[in-house]
């Protein structure tokens, strides 16, 4: 049983995939504001907490799931570790690699799990995808090219708390690319239109096998919340749509509803093939680089 921390955007994706899991099923939820909790609670008919404190004393949840904003991460983290309850993060889990680390060691030295939510890696698409990397279908590669763009602009408060473009959005490119490729960043360099503008971003990077990779981000596109992807290699060349436009939704909750099921496997005490811990301070350690260049 899976209780939902945050019933905000990405709160609300986790509460409607939890209506096609096979494994996991939702508890509860902890949402702090008072309308979306009263909402959350009529819709699914579950309880719902004000507070963390409130979900443990209640004994419901065998897990929890942090879909608060950023800048909890970490805190609420360590108040489900203080708890003994496994824990599935969205990404970034933290606003640094220092954050990430943090929690990572802290669920590891409660010999806990941490899932951290790269639902792309639960894309089958993208699986069959780095099969055939791996099998070298497309020879030694030459260049990647990941591509994220939103249909709006956050809030912004949404994107004060958030860690900007990179941390909030291109996290998700950086562990792609470690994940399909095999290989760790050597080299960035990037550019924004202007400093300080986090509408856009175009991001270029080499890889340890030799490989190039360019990443681009924007928050205002033509499309729904839209990611593609093209991988030139010696011997093949694929180009790949995988989250595009109003198809992408169904796509969205279908990888985080199997990554979900992977995170309740672990709580059952399964081994956890979904990200974890230091997955997540390598994309932080990455996007720290990149912005660095961006400043």
């Amino acid at each position: 049983m899976i209780a939902v921390v945050g019933a905000g955007r990405m709160g609300s994706v986790h509460l409607r995939a939890l209506g096609e899991t096979r494994v996991a099923r939702l508890a509860a939820v902890v949402e702090p504001v008072a309308e979306p909790r009263e909402r959350v609670a009529e819709l699914y008919g579950v309880p719902a907490f004000a507070t963390l404190d409130e979900l443990v004393a209640s004994g419901l949840a065998d897990g929890v799931v942090i879909t608060a904003p950023t800048d909890m991460h970490l805190a609420l983290v360590d108040g489900c570790v203080g708890a003994g309850l496994p824990v599935f993060c969205e990404k970034p889990c933290g606003l640094s690699a220092d954050q990430a680390g943090r929690a990572a060691a802290t669920t590891a030295g409660a010999g806990l799990p941490l899932q951290v939510g790269y639902y792309r890696r639960f894309l089958p698409e993208l699986v069959a995808l780095r099969q055939r990397i791996a099998a070298g279908r497309l020879g030694a590669l030459s260049l990647v090219v990941l591509n994220q763009w939103d249909e709006h602009p956050p809030s912004a408060e949404f994107e004060r708390r958030s860690g900007g473009i990179v941390v909030d959005m291109g996290v998700h490119e950086i562990d792609q690319l470690r994940w399909l490729t095999g290989q760790e960043v050597e080299q960035v360099a990037a550019l924004t239109p202007a400093p300080g503008d986090q509408s856009s971003a175009v991001i270029s990077l080499r890889l340890s096998g030799g490989t190039l990779a360019a990443i681009t981000l924007g928050r205002r596109f033509p499309h729904p919340d839209s990611c593609w992807m093209e991988v030139v290699g010696t011997a093949g060349y694929e180009r790949l749509p995988f989250v595009w436009a109003e198809q992408g939704e169904r796509v969205l909750l279908a990888a985080i509803a199997a990554e979900l099921d992977s995170f309740a496997a672990a709580v059952r005490g399964a081994p956890m093939p979904g990200p974890g811990g230091a997955d997540a301070v390598a994309a932080l350690e990455v996007a720290e680089r990149i912005d660095r260049c961006l400043r």
